[in-house]
């Protein structure tokens, strides 16, 4: 068996480019492994939300053999912040100096102020050939019933996430 050192993003980075199976996007590793890639993400509409359940219950509906890589990742979340900024441009402009200074001040801290992170769990799966397909095509359905929802990602996300385990920057671009 061979041995892959805990946490190496080596394999995930460096890839061949894109493939097309079947209705995803996969990344061609430097050894010519397929590896399908989804973000999953709680329900909005769940309360009960179990995800430690959930994952239980896709590694036990593996293969033995199959290789299927949990990431966490911190990604940095644009969206509260200009929420946040389109609420201020909303707001009337102070009639009085001191609080015309005061809007001002905070237009000018928002925009400046650093993202904030959000934790964001992706799956990889290496594919192992055309009975690996049905099975990832059904974690979604496995998910469902623990709270979670599965995305499945295309080229671009899977282009941007790549990127970001390769050179993550603290500035959202």
């Amino acid at each position: 068996m061979a041995e892959q050192t805990i946490g190496s993003t080596r394999t995930f980075v460096l890839a061949k480019g894109f493939i097309q199976v079947g209705n995803h996007s996969a990344l061609m590793g430097e050894d010519d492994t397929k590896r399908l890639f989804a973000e999953v993400y709680a329900d909005p509409d769940r309360p009960d939300v179990r995800p430690q359940e959930a994952y239980k219950t896709i590694l036990s509906s593996m293969q033995p053999g199959w290789t299927l890589r949990l990431l966490q990742l911190f990604w940095p979340d644009p969206e509260p912040r200009l929420e946040f900024q389109k609420q201020v441009q909303r707001w009337n402009t102070p009639a009085t100096e001191g609080l015309d200074i005061l809007h001002q001040g905070l237009t000018l801290a928002v925009q400046e102020y650093p993202l904030p992170f959000v934790r964001r769990t992706v799956l990889e799966f290496v594919l192992p050939g055309d009975e690996g397909i049905a099975w990832w095509e059904g974690v979604s359905g496995l998910c469902a019933s623990f709270g979670l929802r599965i995305r499945y990602l295309d080229h671009t996300s899977i282009e941007g996430l790549t990127r970001w385990v390769h050179n993550p920057n603290l500035e959202y671009k």
